[in-house]
């Protein structure tokens, strides 16, 4: 599974990533308010809409995507990052420190607050920042 995302960093929250887009199966293509419980395997999250109630039976596995708005697939969900450069990003990889980016690159991250102040010299890997969206 590699490096898992820091718990910190997923559940339900102020401050905790937020999904953007999800498509639960059975349903339809959404931007409701969703977030990720736990991480389930490699590209595979526990997610969850934030208006669900105990005992939470709308949790599904979802698997992380970067397709297009009107072309993901059931049982998929995506993170849309700005980067440092304004640039939006799809998420393919969430890591402890870093996320990677469609098309290979890896950034360092931030929750909700701009990034490009973190020092990206410690993360060798890491060729620019982006703030992930978090929860309301």
């Amino acid at each position: 599974m590699g490096r898992p995302i820091n718990p910190d960093k997923i559940g339900k929250g102020t401050g905790r990533i937020a999904v953007s887009r999800h498509y639960f199966t059975g349903g339809a293509e959404a931007t409701t308010a969703a977030h990720m419980v736990r991480q389930a395997g490699n590209g595979k999250y526990v997610v969850r809409l934030d208006s669900s109630v105990a005992p939470h039976t709308a949790d599904e596995v979802l698997t992380l995507t970067t397709a297009g708005n009107s072309s993901m697939e059931a049982g998929t969900f995506r993170i849309d990052a700005v980067g440092s450069d304004s640039t939006v990003y799809n998420v393919t990889k969430l890591r402890n420190r870093t996320v990677q980016l469609e098309g290979g690159d890896n950034a360092i991250y931030n929750v909700g607050i701009d990034a490009s102040n973190r020092e990206i010299v410690g993360h060798p890997n890491a060729e620019l920042s982006v703030n992930l969206p978090a929860q309301a």
